[in-house]
């Protein structure tokens, strides 16, 4: 069996070529139509002296047949050039290498057929290139290593087959990229290792088909980046290691397909970043190890699909961060060892399965969970600076962990006002705020075994007429300043002595206050909520801390300043019964003074040489002390005898062992509240 013997195409090149198309398109593409399968070649041409009067190079309306057509190597020099509405048949078509000078080079409306299309190494100058409108076949289409100058460079509306198209180390000017409503086919995007220059970006509209889209270590200049309402198709989407300049980035109301989304190890410069409104689909989306300066970067609205989302070791400027009202389905989102700014993390109303905040950094952050819904989150950041943790609404269907470090003291704010925790909730840490969990609902133990907090309190400063702090004080001052102007009328009181009254009343805040007061009177209810979830776990220690700062955090707020000095007399004997130690030293000094008391009202008489007196008081002042002891009474009756020689002394001695009785009697209750706390079952 013979092979049919392929015939070898004809190629009109050279000079022939060059006459032919000196006559125009008219000889040009008569002469086609007779010879369409013919190659045309003008490789190594020099179209640079054979510019018109005007200056130009015109291949308008030209047919190329259905051979190959090679311009390689070919010199344009300066001046516009068009190949507008050029049809390149179906056959191969190459600008390898060839070299366009300073004028517009013209493709708009230009038909390429079903061979591949090669720039590959193409040089343009500093005019505008034109393909808008241009229509690809299924060949490949290359502009790898091409240089366009700084005009700038139109893709618009151009239609690509299912060919390859490959930009790969391509370097564009400083006028500008447009691929606005640009079509491309099944096969891979590729514009790795691209230079984009101080110009626009602009991919609005685009759509990509089922091939990669790929965007690697791809450097973009400081203008506007964007892809907004573009459709990246099923397949993979990289943009992993680029880098951005200072402009906008905009993917906003994207669609990313089924494939991986990565933007790992990215640099984006100091302009905002977009993905609001974006489909992400259902690939896994990496950011790891990507960097975003101090713009904002805003997720809101965002649609997250059934795979991770990866932001692990990337680091976050002093912008705001945003995935308000973003939806993830069944999909995870990690942020390990991620550092952020001083911008806010908003996270509101937005519905995550799984929120991993692990070995994170916050510097000054604001992280916002308002009316955000989880079914496990995890927080346990290496250091949190002086932020703030908003969570009211939050709700947790599984596991919620909140393990703050030692440098979370700094935090100014954790509220979890209104939560909902279907799950066991762990709160961990040394705070220097009190924790907001009114109105928190819960069905599983809430563990605060690890966390402790510190009631933040000041002293009352002369002059200082705050609503918080003082709120009884001041409603105080009016009715006296009302008293006072009714008598001053009636010439009761001079009215320049009324309002010194008024100032000096004003001025201290009477009655003063004998010790600090809390700076948030509504710290008295997020203490009160904290022991009632320590009673709930019978946590008897914390319940005990907790309720020992609520009732400072009461203290000359809603305690009367009576009852305020008895809390505070309570607080330093005995720590609110937490301590057993201080009523013990105290017992122990009232022992000692009544002895010495005793000793000294001993009739002279009686007093000798030995240590027999003061053995004596010992035994008055112990027997006063523990009087529901069986030899008290009579250990007593011999001490008075041997003091005062009689069991009925004086009025002084009398109203001493009363005294000594009473505050012997209350420090021994406070002894037994401290053992009944320490040791309570």
């Amino acid at each position: 069996m013979t092979e049919e013997a392929i015939p070898q195409r004809q190629t009109l090149e050279g000079e022939a070529a060059l006459d032919l198309w000196r006559q125009g398109p008219g000889a040009w593409n008569k002469w086609i139509f007779r010879h369409p399968r013919w190659n045309i070649s003008f490789e190594g041409g020099n179209f640079s002296i054979e510019r018109n009067a005007e200056g130009n190079l015109s291949f308008n309306g030209y047919y190329f047949g259905q051979g190959d057509v090679d311009f390689s190597k070919a010199t344009f020099g300066d001046g516009d050039v068009s190949f507008s509405k050029a049809n390149f048949g179906d056959g191969s078509v190459s600008f390898c290498e060839a070299t366009f000078g300073k004028g517009n080079v013209d493709f708009s409306k230009a038909t390429f057929g079903e061979g591949d299309v090669n720039f590959s190494h193409t040089s343009f100058g500093d005019g505008d290139a034109y393909f808008t409108g241009a229509n690809f076949g299924n060949g490949a289409v290359n502009f790898d290593h091409a240089t366009f100058g700084n005009g700038g460079v139109y893709f618009t509306a151009i239609t690509f087959g299912k060919g390859n198209v490959n930009f790969s180390k391509t370097i564009f000017g400083d006028g500008g990229l447009n691929f606005e409503h640009t079509s491309f086919g099944d096969g891979d995007v590729d514009f790795s290792q691209a230079t984009f220059g101080e110009g626009g970006v602009h991919f609005t509209g685009t759509t990509f088909g089922k091939g990669k889209v790929r965007f690697p270590q791809t450097t973009f200049g400081s203008g506007t980046v964007n892809f907004m309402d573009a459709d990246f198709g099923e397949g993979d989407v990289n943009f992993s290691q680029a880098t951005f300049g200072d402009g906008g980035v905009h993917f906003t109301l994207a669609a990313f397909g089924k494939g991986r989304v990565d933007f790992s190890k990215t640099i984006f410069g100091k302009g905002d970043v977009y993905f609001e409104y974006t489909n992400f689909g259902n690939g896994p989306v990496h950011f790891d190890r990507a960097t975003f300066n101090d713009g904002d970067v805003t997720f809101r609205q965002a649609q997250f699909g059934k795979d991770n989302l990866i932001f692990s070791k990337a680091r976050f400027g002093n912008g705001d961060l945003n995935f308000s009202f973003a939806t993830f389905e069944d999909s995870q989102l990690y942020f390990s060892e991620t550092t952020f700014g001083k911008g806010n993390i908003d996270f509101s109303s937005t519905n995550i399965s799984n929120l991993f905040l692990s070995s994170t950094t916050f510097e000054n952050s604001f992280v916002k969970l308002n009316n955000t819904n989880l079914t496990r989150l995890i927080l346990t950041p290496k250091y949190f600076a002086s932020g703030s943790i908003e969570a009211q609404g939050l709700s947790i269907k599984k596991q919620g962990v909140f393990d703050l470090p030692s440098s979370a003291s700094k935090l100014k704010s954790l509220n979890l006002h209104s939560a909902s925790f279907d799950g066991p909730l762990t709160l961990k840490g040394n705070l220097s705020i009190i924790p907001d969990l009114r109105a928190t609902r819960y069905a599983h133990q809430v563990d605060l075994s690890a966390l402790t907090v510190k009631l933040q309190r000041r002293w009352q400063k002369p002059g200082l007429r705050s609503d918080q702090l003082h709120m009884k004080a001041a409603s105080e001052v009016g009715v006296i300043s009302r008293l006072s102007y009714k008598f001053a009328r009636k010439k009761w009181i001079n009215l320049r002595h009324f309002n010194k009254l008024r100032r000096l009343w004003k001025r201290h805040c009477w009655p003063i206050k004998l010790s600090r007061a809390a700076e948030d009177p509504l710290d008295a209810a997020r203490l009160r909520r904290l022991k009632e979830f320590a009673e709930t776990n019978k946590d008897h220690q914390a319940a005990l801390r907790f309720s020992a700062d609520e009732n400072r955090a009461r203290r000359w707020i809603e305690t009367p300043w009576l009852g305020s000095i008895l809390d505070m007399t309570f607080s330093f004997f005995c720590n609110y019964g937490q301590s057993i130690l201080r009523p013990s030293f105290w017992l122990g000094v009232i022992f000692a003074l009544s002895m010495y008391a005793y000793k000294a009202k001993q009739i002279p008489k009686l007093v000798t040489d030995s240590w027999t007196d003061w053995a004596q008081a010992a035994l008055l002042s112990a027997s006063n002390s523990l009087p529901f002891l069986p030899q008290s009474r009579e250990l007593r009756t011999g001490a008075l005898k041997a003091l005062y020689d009689t069991t009925d002394p004086s009025s002084y001695v009398d109203a001493l062992m009363i005294t000594q009785g009473v505050l012997s009697f209350i420090f021994l209750f406070l002894i037994g509240l401290g053992l009944r706390n320490r040791f309570r079952l």
